[in-house]
């Protein structure tokens, strides 16, 4: 049986890296593909889908922090002394923290968040700090995004916030890749909010 049991089991798992770009600014937010996105992250959230190989690359960037806090419910780094990361234990753990998370869109914006930050566990540096808090990463991604809506002169009704996370509804249904894509955004976030712990040539990403 495949380790990987929420990845490879359940059939259309995402691989970021293959997304499409969306049609996202402000002026082309609403056109024929609204909603698209939102409806995605929406029903993997609820599937607890995940790309290809997450749980093993949630081990690696495990080993460089203290543990990844996750809407106040701490993966610790010690789970990679406990478990290997192509354990099912360590996958449904894993798991178990993000299923805390009710809503499933935000769900998969922390997903994605973790993606990027796993991106990192290939930096050479011993570590990347203490426990990082994940939701503040989707939180300064969210704010990037609103401030550059704004600033291309979208409406407030446009930029109308789920009232259950404060994340922008726009955001949601944006494609991962592309200017105004989620991964952009959150991979600016990543950047800015490890940038103390990263030589300065590690943080390109921006």
């Amino acid at each position: 049986m495949d380790n990987e049991r929420s990845e490879s089991e359940k059939a259309g798992s995402p691989s970021f890296e293959g997304f499409p770009t969306g049609p996202f600014g402000a002026l082309g937010a609403r056109d024929s593909k609204q909603g698209q996105w939102l409806r995605r992250r929406r029903l993997d959230g609820a599937l607890n889908r995940v790309p290809v190989g997450f749980y093993q690359k949630v081990w690696k960037i495990l080993q460089k922090c203290h543990g990844l806090s996750i809407e106040g419910f701490v993966l610790p780094s010690s789970t990679t002394r406990e478990m290997t990361p192509g354990e099912i234990k360590f996958s449904v753990h894993v798991e178990s923290v993000l299923n805390r998370v009710p809503q499933p869109e935000y769900r998969q914006l922390l997903v994605e968040a973790i993606l990027v930050l796993t991106m990192l566990a290939d930096v050479d540096i011993n570590s990347i700090g203490g426990i990082i808090h994940v939701e503040k990463i989707v939180h300064m991604a969210n704010d990037m995004f609103y401030q550059d809506q704004k600033e291309l002169g979208a409406e407030e009704d446009i930029m109308e916030r789920d009232k259950a996370t404060g994340i922008c509804k726009l955001l949601y249904d944006s494609a991962p890749s592309g200017r105004f894509g989620s991964m952009t955004y959150l991979s600016k976030a990543v950047a800015v909010y490890v940038q103390d712990f990263l030589p300065s040539a590690a943080c390109a990403m921006q």
